[in-house]
Order: C-alpha cells, then structure tokens, then sequence
C-alpha cells in the first residue's frame, strides 16, 4: 500500500518541478521580493491581501444615505485524496477521489461611521450524515474603537491554536495536523463559536484576543438542534508577543459540559513561529484537562522553506489522551469512515504519531500547487495498532 501511494506523491512532486517551464505570475514585484529573500512568502501574501484591502471597491448608498464600501473575495482549494489503512497488518478499506475542499465567497462591508461586518460562505460543504448545502465560515460585525480595542459580534474563529487560526491559504501543509484538529474537529472544543470578540494591540510588540462564546460550536441559537440544548458558555484568550519575523503566543480556553466528552474541558497550547527569508519554523504544544475523561498532550513540529517558487516541507505531530477515545478520521482528515477497523480505536490511552511530508509550487500569490504525503501510527491501551497513510494534492486559487 505504501509503495503505490509513495509512487504516486513522487509522480504529482515530479508533475510539479515540470509546470515550472510554464510559470508565471501576475504580480511579478512580490515575486521578485521574495525571490531575493526580502520577503517571506506569508508576508507577500499579506501585502498582497492589504493591497486588496485597501483598494476602493464597490461604493454604495445604503437606505440611511451612508456610503458603504464592500470588497468581495474568494477562496477555491480543488483537491485530490488518496487514502488507506491497515489493522493487525491487513488492508481495509481506501478512500480515493477528487473534491472542492472549500469553495469560499466573501464580502466585508465598511461603513463610514466606523462600523464593518464581513460574511464568508462555504459552498463545499461535505454532506456529512446527509447533511448538504451551504454553511458558515464566518459571519460578524464590529467596530474599531483604537488599535488597543476592536470588538466583534458574532461567529468565527476563537483564539486557540496558532496553526488553527492561521487562513487555510496561508498554510504549507494540506491538512492541519492531527493533534490541532483533536482540539477543533474531535472534541468541538476550539475552531468557529458565536459569541463576542475582542482584540487589539498593545506596546513593545505584545497582542491580545479573548473570546465569550457560546460553549458549543456552532452558527445560531439553536445550538444541537434546540435552543434550550446548551446553555453553556466557554472563555478563550491568546496574548501573543511579534518581532523580528518571531512569534510567541500563549493560549487558553475553558468550556463547562463539553457537547462531545461530556465533561468540563480546560486546554491550552504554547507556540513559537519563525520566520527569515524562505524558512518558516513552527513548534506548537497542546494539554487538556478532560476531567472525568483524563488528560490529553501533543505536539506538533513543522519546518518548510521556500526556494524560489517551490517550498519543500516536513512535519511530526504527536498525541495522548488518557481514557478518551480518539476518531481516526477526524484527525487525519477523510481517513476510512466508520466500517473499517480504524474508525476509532477500541480502547482508551490511545497514542498517534503522524509524519508529514510536502512540496508546494507557488505559481503566482494568488495560485498554488501542493502535495503531501502522511503517514501515521497508532496504539492503545489493549495492544491494537493501526496504521494510515494517503497521498493528497490541491490546486489554490485565491482572489
């Protein structure tokens, strides 16, 4: 099984250095900066995006007679997954097809009385357990009163988990790693909830962002189907310290009756990114306390480096839960679905190691080409062991 999905990582990496006769870029300057090592390739990114920003848009007169000015954007990630696993040393069941990973389309409005609000639509929704359509990906509104207090309302992203709260267009790696999507996928813990945001900027380099939030994630009022279901709230703050292409962040959260542990979860993870020229380093730690359900701890390491337009990258992520059980394909993201061995694994003090490694083309700012390959290991406590590896690719498009 390894040996055809390592040919087929070799092949696409191949197909890749081969597009290279054909490349080019539509913002030829960024490309050039980066090159010479001026810049990083996230900081062009962010140019580019503040350039977007900044530009005049669509300006309309709104009922009130108040100018608004809306910006649209998008976001396409064509994607190709090609997965197996093997239980006590026999294959089971693959996954093998092409899909839109996000389909996203967004509008910010900013109205001239300091007030703007910004919706983002997914329209590639998976369909899981049936359940089709368009979704939320983030939809707030707020006001900037100094760069020290900007305060939302509404739904989007928590500040926990510096892989997890970085744009999916900015990342080297296909897929987050196992044990961040622990935390916003298996345990609904961290990623989208409603509720109010506030953030800003303090002195010598240091930010802030804290969050109250409906305990259980999700997009409305009717939370779990009921507006009575969870009554719960959860708390979430990050205080971050940026120099020097060095980031340094601390973050925590604490969420009571936690809708899929169903016990009180109190986490929180530390990370380092570093960034010089073409070479972006992240280290990130997590640690739970589950309460009745036990502790969990992980670790993920990942190293890329941009050498011209293409960007070689390697990553180890590493987890331990006490007694929960852990689901395979929520950590490696559309591993064998439940049927197969591996759904989860059939007793507690589960261990997951998972190896990474990538090579991402940069066609232009706006255009990127990426493979990976991941191999992962597994084991509990009764001796099981489990073992996923898969070869994915996507093709970016941002504008």
């Amino acid at each position: 099984m390894k040996i055809n999905k390592l040919t087929s990582f070799t092949v696409f990496t191949a197909a890749l250095a081969g597009a290279s006769a054909f490349a080019g870029s539509n913002d030829a300057l960024l490309d050039k900066l980066v090159e010479k090592g001026i810049l990083t390739q996230s900081e062009a990114t962010e140019i580019a995006s503040e350039i977007k920003e900044e530009s005049e848009g669509i300006r309309i007169s709104t009922k009130g007679k108040e100018t608004v000015k809306l910006r649209f954007n998008g976001r396409m990630q064509f994607q190709y997954d090609s997965l197996g696993a093997e239980y006590a040393g026999a294959d089971q069941a693959s996954t093998n097809h092409f899909y839109f990973r996000r389909l996203f389309l967004g509008v910010k409005a900013s109205l001239d009385n300091g007030v703007y609000a910004e919706s983002v639509f997914d329209f590639a929704r998976d369909g899981d357990e049936g359940d089709y359509g368009v979704s939320f990906d983030k939809a707030i509104f707020g006001y900037e009163f100094s760069d020290t207090f900007d305060v939302q309302l509404g739904y989007q992203k928590v500040p926990f988990g510096f892989e997890e709260t970085s744009s999916s267009s900015k990342l080297q790696t296909i897929e987050r790693s196992a044990v961040n999507r622990f935390f916003a996928d298996d345990i609904d813990f961290s990623s989208r909830h409603a509720g109010i945001h506030v953030s800003g900027d303090l002195a010598a380099g240091f930010s802030y962002a804290v969050a109250a939030v409906n305990g259980a994630q999700g997009e409305g009022s009717r939370l779990l189907g009921k507006s009575e279901a969870s009554n719960d709230l959860a708390l979430f703050g990050r205080v971050q310290w940026q120099a020097d292409g060095l980031t340094v962040g601390l973050d925590a959260g604490q969420q009571s009756n936690n809708d899929v542990v169903g016990q009180d979860v109190t986490a929180y993870t530390g990370y380092v990114n570093y960034q010089l020229e073409g070479l972006d380093l992240l280290a990130e730690y997590f640690a739970a306390d589950m309460d009745g359900a036990g502790d969990v701890d992980g670790y993920a390491l990942r190293a890329a480096y941009r050498i011209s337009q293409f960007e070689p990258v390697v990553r180890y992520s590493h987890i331990e839960t006490d007694d929960f059980v852990i689901d395979v394909p929520e950590l490696l993201r559309r591993a064998p679905e439940p049927g197969s061995a591996i759904d989860t694994m059939l007793a507690g003090d589960n261990e997951l190691d998972s190896f990474y490694f990538g090579m991402n083309y940069y066609y232009s700012p706006a255009v990127t080409f990426m493979t990976g390959y991941e191999i992962a290991e597994g084991e509990a406590e009764n001796g099981d062991e489990y073992e996923v590896d898969g070869f994915r690719a996507r093709v970016q498009v941002l504008w």
